[in-house]
């Protein structure tokens, strides 16, 4: 099937920065390399594909994590070919390049540069979708191209298969999200392993493919990932070895029946129960539960109540006192699980059956959801009086999480940012929290699964959030039967004189005292990447340092993201607050 080039009215991404920000200059006063290199681009790209304008740089930098780096350019490539020209003159003029895709990748940095001095690769206009294989479903997919749509295309073309969508919403880039290790609800988890082969532009502008791929077997290259020799496609999760400018996916196909079942745990005591229980779930039913989800309670009210604006003075949180009040009047528990299962529709009831036999018969029963039943308890909140708000917000939420189980792009995570003005915009459209000036920064470690360690982390995450005035706001998220993702959200307000400066503290004690009981994030936002190197004996940054060397010597794309923090310039290093390397007392 010929490539299938679909458009998408998304804006660049924009996020809230420090006040006192000092604009970049501007084309008129780069120093002559970089005016050469602009001379360039525009031959490549035209005069409305390359922007040096100051404000318009600023605005395309912002970000919700309080960075002030911004690029010098923004240059914003349509075709594929134009990559490979641009990595080319920037190696002429040797001006660095910080490749993004849609730039929406909220809290972690969006599209502002780990340093400054680099010209940002836009590429949110490379938006071609490829059909490798319609009954196998693979498909080839450009950095510019959302969950939205591909979700719309596969509607289109009548393709049966999933997205592998997360919480971030329909304008997000699923190539990008992939390339960090995103997560998600569907059948396919781990959304890098949905990652079957790629297409790069090397530092030195030379193109990479996939082993079969360049063997000449495009259909086995797209089905098997790992190809043959090194396995090479690796270095470019997490990693500043290339821009790439293609990749293919291998999509789960839709299962005939998707539900979620709800857990109310009422203490600590059930709460640890139940993480032990999971593993065992999890392991039993293997792929029918695609995952579960862990939220304490004031999680749950930051995505189905306003926040008490009028009974919470600034710098500090909620009262013990008033959560409890809050999620008793919703019918909130102290912490609710949330799984989701997918199987043969011949299949649910046993799978149900399985479930409550699995969970120990001293905690609550599950609650099951599927379309039917939910449409069921709507009809049956129509019929209650009073309180209708509440049950329909509710409601809301399971609908948003069966969506985002059967591969439906729904935006559940994004509100979340508007928490703490007090207000929920509507997630019918497409919403920029940092345009809006929200303050969000995202702690996500990796924890154990066992009560004894999720406890400690828990306590931990409490004691440092409350004393930081932050919001503890927990997830954990099940990787897999031995594994939790936690995403606490550093929530803050921008405006408030200091707010900026308190939250980066709080996520710097998170860090810290995270890796003081073995753990740490898998992943890391731009102002942290000069962390990674506190928490390396040597020989990991050595061998990264070494490839990076031999493969980008000219320290060109993305310097300073992950793979070293060389590029820095003095001024980003003082700007960077150190703080001392723990002792690690890995759990047991």
């Amino acid at each position: 099937m010929p490539s299938t080039p679909v458009q998408s009215p998304i804006a660049p991404t924009a996020h809230a920065q420090f006040p006192d920000r000092v604009a970049e200059p501007g084309f008129e006063s780069l120093p002559g390399t970089w005016e050469s290199a602009i001379r360039g681009w525009r031959d490549i790209l035209g005069e409305d594909g390359v922007t040096t304008d100051s404000q318009a740089v600023e605005e395309h930098g912002r970000n919700m994590i309080g960075s002030n780096v911004r690029g010098t350019t923004i240059l914003q490539p349509r075709f594929e070919r134009q990559v490979a020209s641009i990595v080319r003159i920037a190696n002429e003029f040797k001006t660095p390049l910080y490749p993004i895709s849609t730039g929406r990748n909220w809290g972690y940095g969006a599209a502002s540069p780990v340093t400054p001095g680099c010209a940002v690769v836009d590429l949110s206009g490379l938006r071609q979708i490829r059909v490798i294989d319609r009954e196998l479903g693979v498909v080839a997919l450009q950095p510019g191209v959302t969950q939205g749509m591909l979700w719309q295309f596969l509607e289109a073309e009548e393709l049966d298969f999933m997205v592998p969508v997360h919480g971030g919403g329909p304008s997000c880039s699923i190539l990008g999200n992939a390339l960090e290790r995103g997560y998600g609800l569907t059948p396919t988890t781990d959304h890098f392993s949905a990652l079957t082969s790629l297409t790069a532009v090397l530092p030195d502008g030379s193109t990479y493919r996939s082993p079969l791929h360049a063997m000449g077997a495009p259909l086995i290259g797209s089905l098997h990932r790992w190809g043959v020799g090194p396995y090479v496609e690796g270095l470019f999760s997490q990693g500043n070895f290339g821009i790439v400018t293609e990749a293919t996916f291998t999509l789960a196909r839709r299962p005939e029946h998707v539900g979620a079942f709800f857990v109310r745990l009422a203490n600590e005591n059930q709460f640890g129960e139940f993480v032990d229980s999971m593993r065992t779930i999890l392991s039993s039913l293997g792929a029918t539960v695609s995952g579960i989800n862990l939220m304490n309670s004031r999680r749950v009210l930051s995505m189905s109540h306003s926040y008490p604006v009028d009974r919470v003075a600034p710098y500090e949180i909620m009262s013990e006192s008033l959560c409890k009040e809050m999620a008793k009047a919703a019918g909130i528990t102290a912490w609710t699980a949330a799984g989701v299962v997918h199987c043969p529709a011949a299949m649910q009831s046993a799978v149900r059956r399985e479930i409550s036999r699995l969970i120990p018969a001293s905690l609550p029963r599950p609650i099951h959801f599927n379309r039917r039943r939910l449409g069921w308890a709507r009809t049956a909140g129509r019929l209650i009086p009073g309180g209708l708000r509440s049950i329909h917000k509710q409601l809301d939420s399971i609908e948003s999480l069966l969506d985002l189980a059967d591969g439906i792009p729904r935006r559940v995570a994004l509100p979340l940012a508007y928490w703490l003005q007090g207000r929920s915009p509507s997630v019918t459209r497409d919403i920029n929290p940092a345009k809006d000036g929200c303050g969000l920064i995202w702690y996500s470690p990796l924890v154990p699964m066992k009560s004894a360690n999720v406890n400690e982390y828990v306590k931990m995450v409490t004691r440092v959030c409350t004393d930081h005035g932050i919001e503890p706001l927990i997830t954990l998220t099940s990787l897999s039967d031995r594994l939790f993702d936690s995403t606490v959200p550093v929530l803050y307000c921008p405006e408030q004189p200091g707010a900026t400066e308190m939250a980066h503290e709080c996520f710097n004690a998170l860090l810290q005292q995270g890796h003081a009981m073995g753990c740490l994030p898998y992943r890391f936002g731009t102002q942290t990447m000069t962390r990674l190197k506190q928490f390396d004996d040597g020989s990991h940054k050595h061998f990264v340092h070494q490839l990076k060397k031999a493969i980008d010597p000219g320290n060109l794309i993305a310097p300073g993201r992950y793979a070293g923090v060389s590029g820095m310039n003095a001024q980003t290093l003082s700007s960077v607050s150190e703080f001392s390397r723990p002792t690690a007392q890995p759990f047991t």
